[in-house]
């Protein structure tokens, strides 16, 4: 077998990217050929259009790497990951994985599997090709039917990661793991999350209710000439930077030192994760259009673009979930989302506990979302009021009476993944 593209094999960037792909957990013990994995990883991290097949290499190899090339579902693929070393190393990864187990499915339908056929299918499949047995068409052609069923899953994937990446979220270390983020990227719960994150992008207002500094960007200190690259994380808010204007400041490593903005208050989120927030309720996506959604995913949804939007501010959110007892912090922005991920509904509603545990943050915005109170005590009520919390309670198709006498309550019969910037 040999490779089956005009390219520098010798060239440091794709050896280095092919070595990285077959150190991936997620192909573990599976023997790959390296040049298999050159080919794999040069054909989508380089643009499809500039990909040049090798007119002398003939063989099996060469066919479903052809064939595969031609199909729409990798070039829609490639147009996503091609020169992101990190997107197109996971696409690999998935690639490679689906080859050797359709390689091993299809070598087993042609003859007994031998010892070597077990540890290298991919190796021996490629060999037995190019020997033109008969049905080798029909070989191919599952094979690459495979990968291109693989490579439409993918690029979902990629899409989740990208709506991640768009809210602020660091999805390096989820797609290190491409089992596990597959895997919680089809949890129906993460499915309707980032639907709504993604109109969210779009048409969430801004903070009502967070208190500006005097001065947009904080107070001028003065300007510096960077010393070394680390001092750009020093400067604030990079985040916020147009992408020419930041290009501008690192070429002339000359920025604008301010200090931190001023008081913007915090908020704490409690969630309910009570087993009826997995039950549905109705989101109107348009005018006509309706959608039976789990409670849940609009709630975390609007969890994190409330964190989102109070990160661009300067201000800090805590989520803290909760059934019939408060669960430990989560202010960190990629541990809320992989938390949020994971997030199972179940057990029952204790809102004394939340109540009892709000104390703890006198000085910040409190909204407490749940769909049922269970349980509430006078005496956490009126411990609350005393204390002063500006608590909104974000009731979903439900109600208390004695929550409403005492603090702000907003009531919602249909989805809306924009509630928690509205309050």
């Amino acid at each position: 077998m040999k490779p089956a593209l005009v390219e520098d094999y010798g060239n440091a960037t794709y050896r280095s990217l092919a070595r990285s792909v077959l150190s991936s957990p997620f192909l573990k013990n599976k023997r790959i050929p390296f040049y298999v994995a050159m080919d794999s990883t040069i054909l989508h991290f380089k643009p499809w259009s500039c990909i040049v097949f090798n007119p002398h290499v003939k063989g099996g190899w060469k066919t479903i790497l052809e064939k595969y090339y031609e199909t729409d579902a990798y070039r829609k693929l490639n147009s996503a990951v091609a020169g992101d070393p990190l997107l197109a190393k996971y696409a690999t990864v998935h690639f490679l994985n689906t080859l050797f187990s359709e390689s091993k499915k299809q070598l087993n339908r042609l003859k007994q599997l031998s010892e070597e056929d077990k540890k290298d299918p991919v190796g021996s499949l490629m060999r037995l090709l190019d020997q033109a047995p008969p049905g080798a068409g029909r070989v191919v052609a599952a094979v690459v039917a495979a990968l291109e069923k693989e490579a439409e899953e993918v690029l979902k994937d990629i899409e989740v990661a990208e709506t991640f990446s768009h809210v602020g979220v660091p999805v390096a270390a989820f797609l290190e793991k491409p089992d596990e983020f597959r895997e919680k990227a089809r949890n129906r719960i993460v499915v309707h999350l980032v639907r709504f994150l993604r109109r969210l992008r779009r048409e969430a207002p801004s903070l009502k209710q967070a208190r500006m500094p005097t001065l947009v960007g904080g107070r001028p200190l003065g300007v510096k000439r960077l010393q070394r690259w680390s001092e750009l994380s020093a400067v604030l808010p990079v985040e916020l930077l147009d992408e020419d204007l930041l290009a501008y400041r690192i070429a002339s490593r000359t920025v604008r030192v301010a200090e931190r903005r001023g008081f913007i208050q915090d908020y704490v989120v409690y969630l309910d994760k009570s087993g009826s927030m997995a039950s549905d309720i109705k989101y109107r996506f348009s005018p006509t259009q309706v959608e039976d959604v789990p409670k849940i995913s609009f709630a975390a949804a609007s969890a994190l673009a409330l964190a989102y939007k109070l990160r661009q501010a300067g201000a800090r959110m805590t989520l803290k979930l909760f059934d019939v007892e408060v669960h430990d912090p989560i202010t960190d922005f990629a541990q809320l989302i992989d938390t949020l991920m994971r997030i199972k509904a179940d057990s029952g509603t204790n809102i004394s506990r939340v109540l009892e545990d709000a104390l703890n943050h006198r000085d910040a915005k409190i909204i407490v979302v749940t769909d049922g109170i269970d349980q509430v005590s006078d005496e956490s009520v009126r411990g609350a009021k005393s204390a002063g919390l500006d608590v909104t309670f974000i009731f979903i198709k439900t109600d208390n009476e004695l929550l409403r006498r005492n603090f702000r309550c907003v009531h919602i019969e249909e989805a809306k993944p924009a509630i928690l910037l509205e309050v």
